[in-house]
């Protein structure tokens, strides 16, 4: 598990009481909403529930905001369901996310999500999980198991078809559904676009493709620098800045930097990953530095409002 991961429960809530996810067909395009989102923003999602109009999922997040994984992960959805069952206006609520101790409650949560159905309860038959992913490897690329799995112990997946049959006890319920709920006390992880130098990381990506800085922000669409844009923009996402900043940058708009983006992420989607791996060192040392000079900046800032301009 990264060190930088943060577990978060994310809640997206319908605006309708329709169901969100009725057939395979819906959730075969929530899988490839939370694959975009997931190559956008970066992070992993160990767990999904979909029953009626809510959707739950486990979230490991790294550096983006889980706002902006959330918006992301909801427009996507929400397109899909326009297209489809022609729905007008808005399909979801404003998230929920409460923050979850990985080290105590990572397989707790996920196997809480994975629970059988309350076939008590109505509507209890339209109810979709990844538990697929755990009980039939290689069944759901989009959910990571690693994690979930380390945590179980050297029984793996034994243990967690074990732990699934078995009933949670209320308590444990209580910690992972009301935790440390962002919006109810005001909390934010909408930190990381603060931290993000989109220039700086344009200029790592430029030396990692080896394409001068200039040519990478000018209009020039020569295929080369066309991957290394695409390769920039997805680095930047992931930090947390918008994608509208990114291609202001590259003198492009965002829907066409968005539709460049995504033909690389499906014909050549490892170059993104080698880029990201070769690059994190540099990143994560200019994340640290970003932070330490927010935070003097707080200083001096503090410091100013204390000294009168003008004393007496």
């Amino acid at each position: 598990m990264s060190e930088s991961a943060t577990l978060i429960h994310l809640i997206l809530r319908g605006r309708r009481s329709a169901p969100l996810v009725r057939d395979e067909e819906d959730w075969q395009a929530l899988a490839d909403a939370a694959r975009r989102t997931l190559f956008w923003r970066g992070g992993s999602i160990c767990g999904c529930r979909c029953e009626g109009s809510d959707m739950h999922f486990a979230v490991m997040r790294r550096h983006a905001a889980i706002g902006a994984m959330a918006r992301h992960l909801s427009g996507v959805y929400a397109n899909h369901l326009r297209r489809r069952w022609g729905w007008t206006g808005g399909a979801f609520n404003h998230y929920a996310a409460m923050v979850v101790d990985a080290d105590l409650y990572l397989d707790d949560l996920v196997i809480w999500l994975h629970r059988p159905p309350d076939f008590s309860s109505p509507g209890s038959g339209l109810v979709w999980t990844a538990d697929d992913a755990y009980t039939k490897p290689h069944s759901s690329t989009w959910i990571s198991t690693h994690d979930v799995l380390c945590a179980l112990g050297g029984a793996g997946t034994l243990a967690y078809r074990w732990r699934r049959s078995e009933r949670m006890a209320p308590e444990l319920v209580a910690v992972l559904t009301r935790g440390a709920c962002l919006r109810r006390r005001g909390i934010s992880l909408d930190d990381g676009a603060a931290n993000c130098d989109v220039e700086q990381i344009v200029r790592l990506v430029a030396s990692h493709c080896q394409v001068p800085y200039e040519d990478l922000c000018s209009p020039s669409r020569r295929r080369a620098l066309g991957l290394a844009k695409a390769i920039a923009a997805v680095l930047c996402a992931r930090r947390g800045a918008s994608i509208a900043a990114v291609a202001r940058l590259f003198r492009r708009s965002r829907s066409t930097l968005i539709e460049q983006t995504e033909h690389y992420r499906k014909t050549r989607p490892h170059r993104f990953e080698h880029a990201e791996r070769m690059l994190e060192p540099p990143l994560h040392e200019q994340r640290i530095h970003g932070a330490a000079a927010g935070l003097s900046e707080w200083g001096r800032a503090g410091v100013r409002d204390r000294v009168p301009t003008n004393p007496p």
